[in-house]
């Protein structure tokens, strides 16, 4: 079940399901573009998405890259930064987009296939430049939502509700410095590592 924090947002994500391609698209008003690529995920809006998946985000490429097998194709803009992106598949062509979204103090992005139908909508809710909330919802009714603790200004932990596992399950992340290493829950005095580098 959903805490009752989470209802209005996960309420804006089912709308943003709602949309199509175009729709979304034409949300941000683009004043210059730049084009960034990877071989593989760089970064998800949600804090540690991709790690929380068991993902090591790709560094950005300085070129483009010959073979497009299993990039991402990153568009930025003025003011927005990244605002959508490609994904391509194993036979280098365009399998999924992604649209980024920037509305006050939230960050949303609408993932779409490649017949145009939305397959995942994510959001942040931000407090002070923080994050505070945030959660991501599948086009079958999978969520995961997350709430994070922060210190100084930057995130130690996050609790969990989501569909698939016990809710209020507190995820740490381990630093070396600035680098997160590793992300992790405590069973009976031991950590469990869901994501290690």
């Amino acid at each position: 079940m959903i805490p009752d924090k989470f209802k209005g947002l996960v309420e804006i994500l089912k709308s943003k399901l709602d949309m199509d391609l175009s729709e979304s698209a034409a949300v941000q008003r683009i004043i210059s573009e730049e084009v960034k690529w990877s071989r593989g995920p760089s970064f998800s809006i949600l804090p540690y998405g991709l790690e929380l998946a068991g993902v090591t985000p790709s560094p950005i490429l300085n070129s483009e890259p010959k073979n497009k097998k299993n990039c991402f194709k990153f568009y930025c803009s003025e003011p927005y930064g990244f605002y959508r992106s490609d994904i391509y598949g194993v036979d280098a062509t365009v399998i999924e987009t992604e649209i980024y979204q920037m509305e006050g103090q939230s960050t949303y992005s609408i993932r779409f296939d490649d017949d145009g139908e939305a397959i995942r909508a994510s959001g942040v809710i931000f407090e002070n430049g923080v994050p505070n909330i945030s959660c991501r919802l599948e086009n079958d009714g999978e969520y995961w939502c997350y709430e994070y603790r922060c210190e100084a200004a930057r995130i130690t932990s996050m609790i969990v509700y989501a569909s698939n596992s016990a809710p209020s399950t507190e995820i740490f992340i381990e630093r070396n410095g600035e680098n997160v290493v590793g992300l992790y829950f405590c069973s009976k005095d031991s950590k469990v590592y869901i994501y290690k580098v």
